[in-house]
């Protein structure tokens, strides 16, 4: 029997809506999987590949995975590069390894399973698709157990590195030996204290958690030697320790062992930890001007000098500012909240230092400068540097004591430094080598010294949690490296490469460059406008103390007056001059403001017009090439049709226009 032509296509076209839909099927289930994102972060890398090969039948793993069907659009890739990573574990692993994915929601047995047995519940979210925001509980957790060992990662956050956090698990559950970073207890408690005034316990900080997934972490007491099995050893604020600690760190050092010293000029969470301030007294009590102070507290020992041996020189007394800010939403912050990056002109973050490598952005806070010591400049390598756009204030310019003891930040700080051309180095590695004695060989000295603690800060953490998302609008404004930085500088410092590589996979955070360079200006002339403001300003102030000390100096030279009559006249002047003087200082102060909120304006209005121009560009730029299109599709239509009449016709229409046009003019 003979089919018509319509059964032939019929037949056909459902022929290649199977074959399709075979070949969906197929490749689903089929291995072969490529990555063609521009970042590869859905690819896993060799190192995770061993790892996941790795697990046995004789040592089992289970990953219970517990992914909600539905999350926030923000929330999209990272449910979509999850659940890529997890068939990667189920298709290259083998029968030692097992993957469990469930989708449970808010109130299902599954979520009870989930938070009964290993802790994971579900995290609400903002959705603001469809116009609205509403509440969503999300569950984005893993657990993997093998045996009686389980690791939980309890939610995936937008800045967290899947591979990274799966590939460390799976390495902890398996049990392998663990290296041992040692905290050394000094007065700032990073390790978590218990304190005396509120009666509480204070959590350790989120660096130490995040050390306890990859390394035994113990907290040392500098009284007695390190011991041989620690491979790195933490010193948070150096210049609390006193004498007999700083001679434990010392030879730890010489030893030629890892290190991490801290040198915080003024560390922003607890500024009574400042070089300059007494160290607390061991009941954890504070003497002050109603007195009831409790045990003297001990003396500061010589940091510097201990420094100085390594190859460091340090002013306890600077901090360090910089005019540059490459943060549009962060441009309010003061000047001693450093971003050494690329964009500041900081060529540090490009160098191939394991700890640095294709780093973005450092955030430091009031941090201070350290440089190399004479003869050591060939050991001292910089880790992280200022802009040329960059100086220094002192301890003094921004803080004074309080009345009720301690010390509180100035209501008008000092001018510090002007800029001084040059970068100021900010953290740095040191391999300068031991002085031989006593017949010992000189050895190698393996230290990173940094100079801020606040570096170390939970905000920090939970920030790159985030993907960098500042004003919770569930995008991704900046992008800051201290978390890769702290865990890259502690295992090199510690040997342990596995992570550097995964650390560095993440997306890239793609700035609106025409935007920063159209704004460098702008901000470039409002800084040059500020430095001559403050010198206007010193100028009126330095002639206002000349005046006052030639009418001195006139009634000391006059010869006619006995001392008396001299010292009462100079009493009378200088009261009148000093009047004059706070009055003149006042009204340069009122000004110097009045011209800066002057400047700021217009920095603003500039800022402004860049924005608004780019706007107008945006909304007129992406219509054109339709429309340009629509105009040549309109022109060649209408040029066919002319070419489709026939010639006679047009002749003939032509000749009729111009007899009209004739008849017209007659």
């Amino acid at each position: 029997m003979n089919l018509a032509r319509r059964h032939h296509q019929l037949i056909r076209f459902a022929s290649l809506i199977v074959a399709g839909c075979s070949l969906t099927y197929m490749a689903t289930r089929s291995p072969a999987r490529r990555d063609v994102t521009e970042e590869g972060l859905s690819r896993v890398t060799p190192a995770t590949i061993e790892v996941i090969q790795g697990v046995s039948a004789e040592r089992p793993v289970t990953v219970h995975a517990f992914v909600s069907n539905e999350v926030p659009r923000e929330y999209v890739t990272v449910r979509t590069r999850l659940l890529n990573i997890l068939r990667e574990m189920e298709a290259r692993g083998g029968d030692g390894l097992t993957v469990r994915i469930v989708e449970p929601d808010s109130h299902s047995l599954e979520s009870e399973e989930a938070l009964e047995n290993y802790g994971i519940g579900s995290v609400q979210l903002a959705d603001r698709s469809s116009g609205r925001v509403r509440a969503m509980d999300v569950f984005l957790g893993l657990a993997f157990v093998s045996g009686p060992r389980t690791q939980v990662i309890p939610f995936f956050d937008r800045g967290m590195s899947i591979e990274y956090e799966v590939n460390r698990a799976l390495r902890v559950v398996l049990q392998e030996e663990r290296k041992v970073v040692g905290i050394l207890r000094t007065d700032a408690t990073i390790m978590g204290n218990f304190d005396m005034h509120t009666r509480r316990r204070e959590p350790p900080w989120q660096i130490i958690e995040e050390l306890r997934k990859q390394y035994e972490v113990r907290s040392l007491n500098a009284s007695a030697p390190i011991p041989e099995d620690v491979h790195v050893l933490i010193v948070p604020q150096l210049a609390s320790c006193t004498q007999e600690e700083l001679n434990t760190v010392r030879d730890y050092i010489n030893a030629g062992r890892a290190a991490l010293l801290t040198v915080d000029p003024v560390p922003l969470f607890n500024s009574s930890l400042a070089p300059s301030q007494p160290k607390p007294s061991p009941d954890g009590q504070q003497g002050g001007m109603f007195g009831g102070g409790g045990a003297p507290p001990e003396a500061k020992g010589d940091y510097k000098g201990l420094l100085r041996t390594i190859g460091v020189q340090w002013d306890d007394e600077r901090i360090v500012y910089d005019t540059i800010n490459p943060n549009p939403m962060l441009d309010h912050l003061p000047q001693e909240i450093v971003f050494a990056s690329a964009e500041s002109g900081s060529d540090s973050v490009e160098s191939d230092d394991p700890a640095i490598k294709d780093l973005s952005e450092v955030v430091l806070m009031f941090a201070g400068e350290i440089s190399a010591a004479s003869g050591a400049e060939d050991h001292f390598k910089p880790l992280l540097q200022t802009s040329t756009r960059s100086g220094y204030k002192t301890f003094g310019d921004l803080y004074e004591t309080s009345m009720f003891g301690g010390i509180m930040p100035k209501r008008q700080p000092g001018e510090g430094s002007p800029v001084t051309g040059r970068r100021n180095t900010l953290a740095a590695r040191i391999n300068t080598m031991t002085e031989p004695g006593d017949g010992q060989t000189p050895v190698e000295r393996n230290v990173v010294v940094l100079a801020d603690l606040d570096l170390f800060g939970d905000q920090f953490f939970m920030l790159a949690a985030r993907g960098g998302d500042l004003d919770g609008d569930g995008l991704d404004d900046a992008q800051f490296d201290n978390v890769p930085f702290l865990l890259n500088t502690i295992d090199d410092l510690a040997g342990d490469e596995r992570f550097l590589e995964l650390r560095r996979r993440r997306p890239t955070f793609r700035r609106l460059t025409t935007v920063d360079e159209l704004t460098t200006k702008s901000r470039a002339e409002r800084q040059v406008m500020l430095e001559e403001a403050n010198a206007r300003a010193d100028a009126e102030l330095a002639k206002a103390k000349t005046n006052l000390e030639s009418a001195v100096e006139l009634i000391r030279d006059r010869t006619d007056l006995d001392e008396t009559t001299k010292d009462v006249s100079l009493a009378g002047v200088e009261a009148a001059e000093n009047r004059r003087l706070q009055a003149r200082t006042a009204e340069i102060e009122r000004e110097k403001e009045r011209e800066i909120e002057k400047i700021d304006n217009r920095h603003s209005r500039a800022i402004d017009e860049i924005q608004n121009q780019l706007r107008l560009l945006a909304v007129l730029i992406p219509p054109m090439p339709a429309l340009l299109l629509g105009v040549f599709i309109f022109a060649r239509k209408r040029r066919r049709e002319r070419d489709a009449i026939p010639t006679r016709r047009r002749h003939s229409a032509q000749s009729k226009s111009n007899a009209k046009s004739s008849g017209g003019a007659t």
